[in-house]
This record gives C-alpha cells, structure tokens and sequence, in this order.
C-alpha cells in the first residue's frame, strides 16, 4: 500500500475527524487535566516495548483520559484461529467500556480503536513505517527500509482484520513510537497517516484528542450505522441460534434420485445451506448483526455471522459473502457486501443481474434486492485529490490541457453533455493511484455450492458447461461479456426437479456468478483506472499485452477453470506434491518485463505448444474421458494463439515494408542509421559463393491450425465438445480423489519480481504472523497486482451416484 497513502498534518486530521461536540452537549462533569499524564514517558525512547505500552495505557486509564472508553493491552494471547487463523496479537486497542475485557486478548469484533506500541530504535534500527518529509505537499511517505516496511505490513494486517471481522466504514489506528506518535486511518482505498509528533510536549492537545474521541459517536469511529451488533440477549441474536439447528425436512444435497421418503413435503432447506449458517454461528467471538439491504426506497433487514468468503487484502472491493437469514421469511439467501468501483458508466451487479433476468439469461444467480449503503464512499482519494489539484495547465503525465481532458473523459460524457439523471460527474483522474469505492450490499437467492465440490468428473464438465451457455446467451442478447471467469465464480446450485416420469432428483446445474466486472462490448473506453480480473484464469493474450476482453479470452479463462479443477481434484498418476508445483507453476507464477506483470512461462507453453506438459516429457493425464475434453479445447485455443499472433506479426512487418518504401523508419523505430562504409582490403581474399538465402517470409500458420481457431470464439463449439463430452460412456463416479493439494505444502521458493524472472505465490501458516514485508510488496491493481496464492485445501469430500441428463446444444453438434 506504499501509493495508497496520503500524509496529513495531525492538527487538520483531527479537527475533520474528531470535531469537538457543540457545547450543549459537553458535560459539566469533564475534568481539566493540569499536570502531564504522560510524565512517566518522559524516557519513552530509552524504554522496551512491553514497558512503554505498559505505561501508556496506565496513563490514559488511570487519567481517565477517554472517559467511557477503556484502554486494554492484548499483546500476549491471540483470538482463537476461528475467528483469527493467522493468531496476531496487537499490543493495545480502546474498547467501549460495556465490552472491554481483562483476559489481554485482542477481541477483534470489539475493538474501536487500534493501537500499535514500537520503540523508537531497535539495534540503531528506527522502528517507524512512515517517514515526515518537510516542504512537501503530503509530509509523510511511507519508509522504503525493509524492516520498517515489514512494520507498516504488520499495521496494515491489523486494519485488513478489524474490516473483516466487524462491519466498517473504516479503521483508525493509533501508532506510538517511543516518545512519537501517529494517527491512521484507513479505508477501502488507502490510508490517511499523520505527521508524527512528540505526545509529551503535546500532550494538552493530545489528552484534547483523546478526550474528543471518546465522545465520538460509532459512525464517525469508522462503525457502519446499518449494520446493527447483535448479543446474547437480543431476540435476533437467538433467532439465528434457533436457525443455525437441523431439522427434519432438511434434504441432502448430494446429486441422485430421491427414495420415496426422502421426498420433501412443503419448503425445505438443502443441508449444506443449514450446516453453513451453522458455522457462520458457532464461533460466539464473532460478532453477529441485522444488515440493512437497500430494496427500491425500503430497506429489508439480514441477520449475518462469520462470512464464508472474504477477500484477502486491505485497499479494494473488500467482497465479503454471507449465508444470511432474511428477517420476517426466515429464509436462507446469500448476501455480498463489497465496496464497488464508484465510477460514472460502471454498473452495480445488481442491475446487470435484473438486465440478464429480463433477457431470460439462463444459469445465473436469482437477485432478491440490492443497493448502495447510503453516502458510504472512501474519503481517501477525495483528500488525495484536495491535496493534489488539477494544474491549470496540464494533468501530471498527460498530454492534454485540462480542458481538453475533461472533454475527452470517457468518465464525464462528451464534453459539456450532463450525465444520466442521478448520476454525478465522478471525472477519471488518470494521476490518481487511488480508486474510488462506494459501499454496495447485493442478495441473491441461490446459496450455492463453490465449484470444488463438485462429486465426478462429468459432473464438473456439465457444471461449467451450463456456465458457457449462461456466458453465451449474456454475449448474444446483451452485447455483454463477464470479464472475471475463475473458479471462484463458477458455483454449482443443487435443485430439486422431476423427470418425465414423475421421480423427484437432485440434480447439479451450474451458475455464472458475479457480473459487477461485466461490460458491453459496444463501451470501447475504459471506465475504471486500472484493469480488472482475476489473474490465474486470465488468457495468455490478456497478461501478455494490452487488448480488449474478447470472447476467446473468455473461453480460454472457462478451459482454465477446468483445467485447474480437474488436476487438483481428479485421481492422476502425478504424485500430490507434483500436482500441488504444477498448480502454482502454471496459475500462480508470472514473469516481469517492461515494468509490470506478465503471463507467466508454464501457461505461455502449454498455449503455444498445445501440450499439457507438467514437467519434461511427462504429460498430464487422468485416464479419463477429461483428457479427450482437455486435449481438444488446448488444440483450439493453441490454434488461436498461432494464427493471432502471425496475423499480429505480418501486420507489423507490413508496416515496416510500406515505411520503408516511403523512406518513413516505422513506428517506434527512430534509431539513426550508420552510412554503409567503404570495404577496405590490406590483403587480397578469395571471393567464395553463398548459399541461396530463403524467403524471410514465415510459411504461416498449417491448415489444421486456420481450421481450429475459429473454434476458440465459438460458444457452440465449445458447448457441444462439453456436451458430447457429458454424454460420452465410460465416466468413473469415483475419479474424484479429494483434495490433491497436501494441507503442509507450501511453494519452495519466494521470488522478487527484480531478481528474478518469475515469482511463485507465497504461502503463509496459520500458526504465524503474516509476514509483512510479502504484504507490502503486493500491489494492489491487476496492472500492477501479484495474483493471490493458490486457496488451501477444504475437507475431501467423496463420490456420489450421478444422474443421466442431457442440455440441448445452442447450434448443431460439429462434424
């Protein structure tokens, strides 16, 4: 996060984040501190860590500095690992005093405000993340030493918690430094640091700061107003308990005929829904809430615990996913809060969702309400921007005049052309690096499955099958592409049905979930900073250059997705931690050149060779029907690359041909050239004849190639090979091995995108803190970012019976 900061002076920070309450409402009973509190700290810089923090906290307690507030030291024993797995321990943090506890743990779901104890030097070491820069407009940029980037990565894993375990608009952070100290605080697109300053000396305006956060109310700490804490005693609270119980008529999920009495009679619940809001309950160190859900001009009411996914990392869209219970029906739905791209012309999931519903897109999530929360928005690029304003002259880094920008924004409309009613002009600051965001909560129906649990082989071959049409029918009647296929959002929805013979099954359909990436192929300009996706199941052609998003690239991200789960799943020959470098080598390594991030070597050769190669002359192969499935699609997207790369190249070699007959260099070459000097021989040689030299020009792409390619773009092609596929005889039911990803694997080496060609994704344990100099280091955009490291292995889970169905093909069957 070292760009995603902006320095303020302490005395602005916090007057604008902690005003003084009007003096009607100060009480008569606040005491005037006369002499230093802090005179214990006078030798702050001399002492050790525990002893400073020691003495702080006894300070502002026994002063009663923040009253109503209680300052608690929680450095010594972590949270347990269900509510924190990486067991991190911060020295301090203010709590309510309703809530504060004594047992010196950290208690994330309470905590209000953070607090980070550092000496000023370690072994002549300064301890300090931040350094105050003097005559400049923030102040403060963050160190660039590794050990003090290690600090300001421990910090930012402290914030990165706090935002997912409570409901947060954001986190302040106070960070004392010996005799030192800094205010933070941080939000969904970076951070706002103060210049440091000495709170002995200062301390009348310090005790005033503290005294005016304690009358601060949740909301302006950083609390989400909607979403309401719920305890023991409150009958919601016990509601969810009530919920999270087995019942009778739950119904297994697994694929199969249902026996006559296994035939539910009224609604019912699927058990994994059941067992998952189980979970979401049972670690009482969670904090539970009621979330308010925006439907037209009313607001329904969530009840949500532990959330079932949440995103890694502290700056973006913070996507958190929730098995909820809807208050007054009672009935299970799954609930996304994130913090959307607040951008004019990029669109909320929720109305693509209601685009592709009316369009009868089938095999996507069903939406039940959705909306901004209320005027969430980041503040951090607003104060960026308010310290960096436009030049009259000329943006930073553009060619353009202000005026002409403006004009030009994609962002803005053309020219003087208002925005759409509603809307407001959010212009594109192509100097920013910081994004925009603006808090989103989205509901949906369909509580699914993630793709891993698929049961058999064919059975993940028509799941993501159904997702290729879902992709098909988006494309053809909207122009619109998905533009973040991955495994994470191809799920799989188990649904009751009835066959022509009136026996009820449960059967596996696929669903193409999370469209807020979406865009209409007819929106040429970009609409957002930086690009998006998910980098593992990008195409070569995207991370090999920049290109627009085209149905290929979609298709080639679909064989990702199968290809990724099949290797980790399905039984092979290749021992599992053979299976476990290969998964990394090939999704989550990636070289560096030119100053970013690209493709990296493994998946560039498997698309260029057309073989799936795990290590030299040693071939990926289940012995399955999944090898024919993978070997023709590798064939199609292998004969894609070939010809779009020889079209690419004899275009460019056509460029040079005519600049060089107008005696123009071509483009980008601008180097001088060297006169052809005179031949001068001291001694006479013999003249000897040369071989013929061939044509330069390269013979082209074979035929099979042109004739493969096509198929690449091809939704029919490539749901037909599925389809066929799925009816092909000769499937196991019992080819899924579990988990091929041994639980203690982790990559041999950690790369530096500097030293080395590529960098394999770092794995973490869970017994230890987040390391943050790794932290640090990853960037926080596509263009820029370090894909995240391979998800760890869930439980097995084992074969099952499958059933006999069949889709229709969208075109007739290839020949």
């Amino acid at each position: 996060m070292a760009d995603k900061s902006v320095g303020e002076d302490v005395v602005w920070f916090a007057d604008y984040h902690f005003p003084p309450p009007p003096p009607s409402s100060i009480s008569s009973s606040r005491k005037t501190t006369k002499k230093n509190p802090f005179e214990t700290l006078k030798g702050a810089d001399l002492l050790g860590e525990r002893e400073l923090t020691r003495r702080f906290i006894h300070a502002v307690n026994e002063h009663k500095l923040a009253p109503g507030l209680k300052m608690a030291y929680c450095g010594d024993r972590p949270d347990p690992s269900a509510c924190d797995d990486d067991g991190q321990k911060p020295d301090a943090a203010f709590y309510r005093m309703a809530v504060a506890s004594n047992d010196e743990k950290p208690h994330w779901g309470d905590q209000l405000i953070a607090c980070e104890f550092k000496v000023a030097k370690s072994g002549g070491v300064i301890q300090d993340p931040f350094e105050d820069v003097p005559n400049t407009v923030d102040g403060v940029v963050p160190s660039a030493s590794e050990h003090r980037k290690k600090n300001r990565g421990q910090i930012i894993t402290y914030a990165e918690l706090l935002f997912a375990v409570q409901q947060r608009i954001a986190v302040f952070t106070l960070l004392v430094l010996g005799r030192q100290c800094r205010f933070i605080r941080w939000d969904r697109s970076g951070l706002v640091v103060t210049r440091s300053f000495d709170y002995y000396k200062k301390w009348k305006f310090f005790v005033d700061v503290l005294w005016r956060i304690s009358q601060s109310s949740d909301k302006r700490l950083g609390l989400d107003p909607t979403a309401h804490r719920l305890f023991p005693g409150d009958p919601d609270y016990r509601l969810m308990t009530e919920a999270a119980k087995s019942s009778t008529s739950d119904v297994d999920h697994k694929e199969r005929y249902l026996r006559d009495n296994e035939v539910p009679q009224g609604s019912f619940v699927f058990s994994y829904v059941r067992k998952a809001f189980e979970d979401s309950v049972t670690d009482t160190r969670w904090p539970r809430y009621r979330v308010e859900v925006p439907d037209g001009k009313q607001m329904r009411s969530f009840l949500i615990g532990k959330p079932r996914f949440c995103a890694k990392g502290l700056a973006g869209r913070g996507t958190r996913g929730y098995v909820a219970l809807e208050c007054g029906t009672g009935r299970f739905v799954w609930l996304k809060d994130a913090w959307r791209a607040h951008y004019l012309l990029v669109d909320r999931e929720g109305d693509i969702l209601e685009r592709l519903t009316q369009a009868n897109v089938p095999y996507i999530p069903t939406l039940v309400c959705h909306g901004d929360i209320d005027d969430q928005v980041t503040y951090t690029p607003q104060r960026w921007e308010e310290k960096h304003p436009v030049p009259s002259s000329k943006i930073p880094g553009s060619s353009f005049s202000t005026v002409q920008k403006r004009k030009l924004n994609p962002d803005e409309g053309e020219g003087d052309v208002p925005p759409p009613k509603g809307l407001t002009r959010l212009p594109l600051r192509s100097d920013s690096p910081l994004r925009r965001h603006k808090h989103y909560r989205l509901v949906v129906k369909e509580v699914a499955l993630p793709l891993s649990e698929f049961q058999f082989g064919r059975q993940l071959v028509s799941v993501v099958k159904d997702c290729v049409i879902a992709h098909y029918y988006a494309y053809t009647e909207l122009l619109l592409l998905h533009r973040d296929i991955s495994s994470g959002n191809v799920l799989i929805d188990p649904r009751l049905g009835k066959t022509s013979d009136g026996r009820f099954k449960v059967e596996y359909t696929g669903i193409l979930a999370d469209w807020e990436m979406a865009k209409e192929t007819t929106v040429l300009d970009p609409r957002q900073p930086e690009r998006t996706g998910t980098w593992q199941y990008m195409s070569v052609a995207l991370l090999s250059g920049d290109k627009a998003v085209e149905v290929c690239d979609e298709l080639e991200s679909f064989f990702y997705v199968l290809l990724y789960n099949a290797t980790r799943y399905l039984l092979s020959r290749l021992p599992d931690i053979t299976i476990a470098n290969y998964l990394d080598e090939f999704f989550d390594q990636y070289g560096w050149g030119d100053g970013r991030y690209v493709c990296g070597d493994k998946k560039k050769i498997t698309i260029t060779t057309g073989e799936l190669e795990v290590a030299h002359t040693v071939k990926l192969k289940f012995n399955s029907n999944m090898d024919d499935v993978l070997a023709d699609l590798l064939s199609w997207f292998k004969a894609h690359h070939v010809v779009s790369r020889y079209e690419i190249d004899n275009m460019h070699r056509e460029a040079s041909r005519s600049a060089m007959a107008t005696g123009q260099p071509p483009a980008g070459d601008r180097k001088s050239r060297a006169p052809v000097r005179e031949i001068i021989r001291t001694r006479a040689l013999p003249r000897v004849a040369l071989p013929g030299r061939g044509s330069t020009q390269r013979d082209g792409p074979s035929k099979e190639d042109r004739e493969k390619a096509p198929l690449a773009s091809s939704h029919a092609a490539v749901v037909t090979l599925l389809e066929e596929a799925e009816r092909t005889l000769g499937w196991s039911m019992g080819d899924k091995a579990g988990d091929r990803i041994p639980k203690t694997w982790r990559p041999d080496k950690k790369y530096d995108h500097e030293g080395s060609t590529h960098i394999s994704a770092a794995g973490t344990s869970n017994k230890k803190r987040r390391t943050t100099n790794t932290r640090e280091s990853l960037p926080l955009s596509l263009t820029q970012q370090r894909p995240p490291k391979t998800p760890p292995p869930p439980p097995p889970t084992g074969p099952s019976t499958a059933l006999e169905r069949s889709c229709p093909s969208l075109e007739p069957k290839l020949s």
